[in-house]
Parts: structure tokens; sequence; C-alpha cells
């Protein structure tokens, strides 16, 4: 893969002397040298995401992946998609609009890349998804890669994000961190752990961020709170409560507009936004879990939970170029807000119990969910625009028509039955099952035209099977079909038009090996895809101006990942994939009248099918440091392909001096080389930049 050379290249060109032993830093040099401690891959430890049997990654017959928090803190990634798009073939299509979004098998976007907390999803509302962002109070981030809909549902046939949150001890502990960089960053966090009695303990995790941004008027501020509080009345019963609050106000970076069809390192730091734009994300949880254990054998579980979600936008958002006068037109001028509750219960059974002599694994439960969505715009603002000098320009204030009003209010009753199922048929090979029922309700209340009111029903099922074999103790050889459902939009905001349509229907057939190397001390993990989505909308070849189901599109691909500690003291990280993502059948409306061109054969926008990381680290007692890169192939902007985004390669590095026990220096660069490059396409006449070299000191505290 000739793209991949300066990804290779990276393995090769990190080389640190050694530094002095210290001695107060022995626990570092034992968590290093210690192979069950060591980050990696993580194949032997148990991973709740892709099985709720409490099945290790390497048992699991799918891709799943754990990023642990060590590794995340060592890379200087600060939010979940920074660390997350580190992972394999996982790429990063967050907009102002979506919040945060990812790419991964060929399928993008919130209604097919899911993200939960904990195993808990909040349903999209209007393709947004704002929580959880902030990396801090988290122990792991998992990741389960193609179709996820057994255990999470419909929203996930290219896999599902979960963030598993730090536990509550009955051990004191105490975190800190500060830290300040480029453009005026700073952070502080603070976390700490200890007992409540004789029974209990708690967590509290805060953290704060802020900065001024890499673009003029580009100011952002984050800051949340994560309480938890766990109970054991008894040996075999634990109570657990968590209550959260975050507010986040990303820059809101619409980009910046292209020039003769390309960008423009000139335009780099200006931002064509109004001066009064607004960009609010405030997130409120409530979760309550019981865990009994009835049995040796069987055990209930009752998760109980409350989300609340309001957003808040205020930009001009479409920018061109006029090179005749050497203007910027803006267009777009868009002020949404969304009000999302949600509340919902899951409750389940697991049994661990033998079957007619063969060790079997079991679950099956109940899950039951209302989340209601409000959606509020200014209607009838697509007439307002205006002109700038492409320089020296005063950005102006937002052009509203007409006031923020009520558009539509969305409500979703959900209910699903599941099952799970590991049956070992030797002490070698597992069979594994999974299925889920669910019964959607969907109800659309159109205030600007009463009748455009819509219910609706949908009632998927979606499965999983497959087998995995252990060639020796460290090797595993697996393989699985699955079945998923994505909603052709969200299902929180139906209208007449697409309330006819039922759910897309996705399908995998994925094979694959998994294996632990203890003669170098490292993991490896090699799979092979083909994941196809029908139903997908299309124009009808005979009426173009009528949308229809009856489109397809598929991926097919290869990711390999590994972490091996080659010789004391150092280790590689490195992950790649390759894939070839096409419609296989698509007829998009052009021109006026509307004619239908056909699309199959093209790749879907936002949808790299090279993609590669590597991380390079040198691990002393007293000190540490490290390079990365990140290789991201060309993309298109649109389903014609004829706006393309070329590939780039970004490097980071990062060394941390670790002063005692309780105290790390650390420092960061992030893009190394100050690549200039576009990170991502918003809209065919403008494209975000990448962030250009940024610098961070963070100081590190343990107790």
């Amino acid at each position: 893969m000739k793209s991949s050379n300066p990804i290779l290249a990276t393995v090769l060109m990190a080389v640190f002397s050694s530094g002095a032993l210290a001695e107060d830093a022995t626990l570092e040099e034992i968590q290093v040298n210690a192979t069950s401690d060591k980050p990696g891959l993580n194949l032997k430890k148990q991973n709740n995401t892709g099985s709720r049997l409490g099945l290790t990654a390497k048992e699991t017959p799918a891709s799943v992946e754990t990023l642990d928090i060590q590794t995340i803190r060592q890379r200087g990634d600060i939010s979940i998609r920074e660390a997350v798009t580190r992972t394999t073939g996982i790429t990063d299509i967050s907009t102002i609009g979506n919040g945060q979004s990812f790419s991964s098998r060929g399928f993008t976007g919130n209604n097919s890349v899911a993200q939960a907390e904990d195993g808990v999803r909040l349903m999209t509302g209007a393709g947004t998804l704002t929580y959880p962002s902030d990396a801090w109070g988290y122990e792991r981030i998992e990741v389960l890669r193609g179709p996820a809909s057994v255990l999470f549902g419909d929203g996930s046939a290219g896999g599902i994000i979960n963030s598993v949150r730090k536990q509550p001890s009955r051990d004191a502990s105490l975190e800190a961190l500060v830290g300040a960089g480029s453009y005026g960053a700073y952070r502080a966090a603070l976390g700490g752990t200890g007992a409540i009695g004789e029974i209990g303990a708690f967590r509290i995790d805060a953290s704060v961020l802020g900065g001024n941004g890499y673009i003029s008027r580009g100011d952002y501020d984050s800051k949340k709170l994560m309480t938890s509080f766990s109970f054991a009345p008894t040996d075999n019963l634990k109570i657990g409560f968590t209550l959260d609050h975050a507010e986040d106000s990303p820059t809101a970076n619409l980009g910046s507009p292209l020039i003769n069809g390309h960008l423009s390192r000139s335009l780099r730091s200006r931002n064509y936004n109004v001066a009064d734009n607004k960009l609010d994300f405030v997130d409120s949880r409530a979760r309550a879990k019981i865990e009994w254990e009835i049995s040796p054998q069987l055990t209930f579980r009752n998760e109980s939970y409350w989300f609340k979600s309001d957003r808040e936008w205020r930009n001009a958002e479409a920018f061109m170029f006029q090179p005749a006068t050497h203007t910027v037109r803006r267009s777009s001028f868009t002020a949404i807000e969304h009000a999302q509750k949600q509340i919902g219960n899951r409750a389940e059974l697991i049994s661990q119990q033998d079957w007619f002599g063969h060790q079997n694994r079991f679950s099956a439960g109940w899950e039951i969910m209302r989340s209601e969505f409000q959606h509020r715009n200014i209607h009838g603002n697509s007439s307002a625009t205006d002109t700038i000098p492409a320089a020296g320009f005063n950005p102006g204030l937002f052009i509203s028509l007409n006031p923020v009003t009520r558009n539509y209010d969305g409500t979703i009753r959900q209910q699903a039955f599941f099952a799970e199922d590991a049956f070992s048929l030797t002490n070698r090979w597992k069979l594994i099952a999974g299925v889920r029922k669910e019964f959607i309700h969907t109800d659309s209340e159109d205030f600007r035209n009463a009748a455009n009111e819509v219910r609706d029903n949908f009632s998927p099922v979606t499965w999983r099977l497959g087998t995995i074999f252990d060639t020796s103790e460290n090797t595993s050889i697996y393989g699985q079909i699955s079945r998923g459902t994505d909603p052709v939009t969200n299902l929180l905001g139906l209208n007449l038009d697409n309330a006819r349509f039922s759910l897309t229907r996705s399908r995998q057939a994925e094979i694959g090996i998994k294996q632990s190397l203890e003669s170098i001390k490292g993991e490896w993990t090699l799979a092979l895809y083909h994941i196809a989505k029908d139903d997908i909308i299309t124009r009808d070849p005979v009426t173009p101006s009528t949308s229809i189901q009856g489109g397809s599109q598929s991926s097919r691909g290869i990711e390999f990942a590994t972490t091996f500690y080659p010789v004391e003291r150092w280790r590689v990280d490195f992950n790649a994939t390759l894939l070839n993502a096409r419609f296989d059948e698509l007829r998009e409306a052009v021109g006026s009248p509307a004619s239908s061109v056909s699309r199959a054969g093209n790749t879907p926008l936002n949808v790299p099918e090279k993609v590669a990381n590597a991380w390079v680290y040198y691990q002393a007692p007293a000190w540490e440091a490290g390079i990365g890169a990140r290789y991201v192939g060309k993309r298109y902007a649109n389903n014609a392909n004829n706006v393309s985004l070329a590939g780039y390669t970004v490097y980071d590095a990062s060394a941390a001096w670790h002063v005692n026990k309780q105290m790390t220096l650390r420092a960061n660069i992030r893009n190394l080389t100050d690549k200039f490059y576009a990170a991502l396409a918003y809209g065919s006449t403008q494209h975000i930049i990448g962030a250009p070299r940024q610098l961070e000191f963070t100081a590190e505290f343990r107790y």
C-alpha cells in the first residue's frame, strides 16, 4: 500500500536514548514488565461491548477492541473522538451539526455507527449526539466493529463505541491533572474515590477545559461533573447510582471556502462565521443499577436511566468564495434548538450452568425505553444571505428573517427482548448466538403543517451466530454472520415523506484470527469481512422526483491490529484497514426538471478506503517518550465522487518524566510537522481544515 509508507517510516524513526533509573519510580518498571498489566489489545480481558456474557475479547467471535486510559493519556488525546480514531478503521466525521460522529467499515454517521456509555445508548435526535465528549473519568473505550443490533438495537450497522467509566472503590485514591497549551488552551481535572461507611464507596470526577481555538474567534469551553456511588448491603447484592452533568461549547468551525476547487493556506485561521454565533450542548444523566447474585450460577441485573440533552445553534453555515470580487458569500443562516429526554429500564438474567456436561453461559432480558424530542428552528430563513471581504472583514451579525419557533415533536416508545448464549462444544470450541426482537412505535407532530402528523410501527428481528476455536492456548480463529437494522432517517423526526419507509437491513459475514504472542510479549488480530445494507433510499428511475427504497451499498475489507514489545522497554502499536466501499444500487436526482443518475460503483461520501495508525514508545522507569502517525486515505465529498479530499498523514509526539510515584510531567505535540490538510468536507464549496501544530504541557498527580 503506497500510502502506508509514512506510517511504516514512523515505526523506524523513533529512537530515544535511555534515562537514568529513578529508585522511586519502581512501580512504573513493574507495570511495564508485567505481561498481564501491559497496555495492548487486551485480548484476555473481559469485554462488555462484544457480549453481555462476561466473555473476553479472545472468546468473542467479532472484531472488538479495547483502548485503556493509560494509552489514551500517553498519546495526549483529550476527547473521546481523538482517542477512538486511533483504533482500527474508525475515522472522525464530526461537524457542528452532528456533535460527534464516526465512519466505520464503509458506513457513516450516528444512524450507522452507534455510541454508548457503560452499554446504554441515547437515541439519536436529528442526527446529533454530544455526550460523552471528554475522556476524563473513563477507564477504557471499547469498540465493536460491524453490526451491533443484537446487543444495542437499530442504528449500528457499522459498529458501536462504548465509553466505560471508572468505578467507585473503597480503597481511597486521588488523581488530578492541570495543563496548558497553544492557542490559549487550558484544562484541569480532578478524580477521587473512597469508602462510604461500612458498605459503600463513591467516585467523583470533574474536568474543565477551554481555549481560543486555532481559528479566529474560535473560543471553546467545556466542563463536566461525574458522580458514582455503590453499595453492597450483602455479599450477593450490589446497588449503584450515577449522576452526571456536562456543558460543552465547542468551536463552531464550519470550514473555509474553496478557491478554484482547492483549499488555500492563507484562509487557514480565518473564521467566516457571524460574530454572535452560538453552539451550546448541555447533557444531564442519572442511572440506578442493581446486581443480585441469586446463586453461584444465576445473576439478575436491572438498570434504570434518565437522560436529558439540550442543544442550541446559531450560525451562518455556507461559504462560497467569489473570485471576481475576492469576497465570500454567506448563506444558510441557521438557528436550531433541541430538547431531548429519555427514560428506560433494562432487566436481564445471566446464567452460568453446564448443559449436558458442557459449559454454557446464557442471558436473556427485556428493555423498555421512551424518548421525547423537540425540534425548534427558524422557518423560512433560507433566502438570507450576505457578502463579506475574504480578508480584513467585519464578521457581522446573524441574519434572522423570522423568530425561532417550534417545528416538530418526536416520540419513540421501544421495547425489546434479547437473548444470548455461549455454548462450549469442547474446551476449545464455542458456539455463540444472539437474537433481539424489537417493538418500536414512533409519533411525530408537525407544528407547521398538521397534516404531516405521523405514527408508525417497526418490529425488526436481528441476530448473530458465531463460532470460535482455540487452536492453542494463545490463538483463536473465528467466524460469524449477523443481521442488523438502521433507520433511513432519524426515528425521532419522521415525516410523511419518510414514514412510509421500513428500516434498512444489514448483513455481515466475518472471519478472523486473534493471537497472543508470549515469546515477544504482544498480541495481534486479523479480520476479513463483508457487509451489505439493503433498502437504502434511492430515486425512482421512472419518476426521479420520487424517493423509493431499493438502493443498496456494501463494503468488504481487511483489518489488522497489533501491539507488541519487541525488546525491553519498547512498545509498538499498529493498525491498518483496507476496504472497498461502494453503492451497489443508488440513483440520485439531478437538474431541473429532475432526472436520475446512477451512482452504482461509487464510494459513499466521507469513507476513506485506507486507514492506518502507528505509535512507537520507549518506556524507562523514570521517563517515557513516543511518536505516532495517523493516516487517512482519499475520501469523497459527494456520492457523485467528483469532489475529493486528498489523503493525509499527521504525526504526533509525546514525552513524560515520572518525577516520583505521585507526579508526572508530560509534553504532547499534535501535528508535529504542521501538516496542512482537509479533515472533512462541509458541503460542496467549503472544507474543514485540520488543526495545525499544537503543543501542550500537563502535570499529572496520583495519591
